[in-house]
């Protein structure tokens, strides 16, 4: 449901390529993404890993070759498989490293985030 309020991030380009069909999903334009990419010093698509847009209209890009930063695997108890694609992880791999770590069921976990190859777990 809240998704259906609030909306969701939405990938635009991952691994350099361009998703047309996501831009048009949030009303975006070549020119507004070429506007936006140049705002944050990006000329060309071939630099970019991944780009997404937020619910609030901001982009967030990472750039090829940058250190993954902090990604939110697990929100609201949500598996993010776009994520999980991203960082080159499987579902079945995050529901067993959560097993290790004694968290059995991802409904519990408010916010899980993979940073430097670590799950850092926040349950309600």
């Amino acid at each position: 449901m809240k998704h259906l309020i609030d909306g969701k991030p939405t990938v635009i380009i991952k691994n350099g390529k361009l998703d047309p069909e996501a831009c048009r999903s949030k009303g975006l334009f070549a020119s507004d993404v070429a506007l936006k990419l140049r705002g944050q010093g990006i000329f060309q698509l071939k630099d970019v890993k991944r780009a997404v847009i937020e619910q609030n209209g901001q982009l967030i890009i990472v750039r090829a070759g940058d250190e993954n930063p902090k990604y939110p695997i697990i929100t609201d108890g949500v598996v993010q498989l776009e994520i999980l694609e991203t960082i080159g992880k499987s579902e079945e791999w995050l529901l067993a490293e959560l097993e290790k770590e004694g968290y059995d069921n991802v409904l519990d976990i408010f916010i899980a985030e993979y940073d430097k190859g670590k799950i850092n777990v926040v349950t309600y």
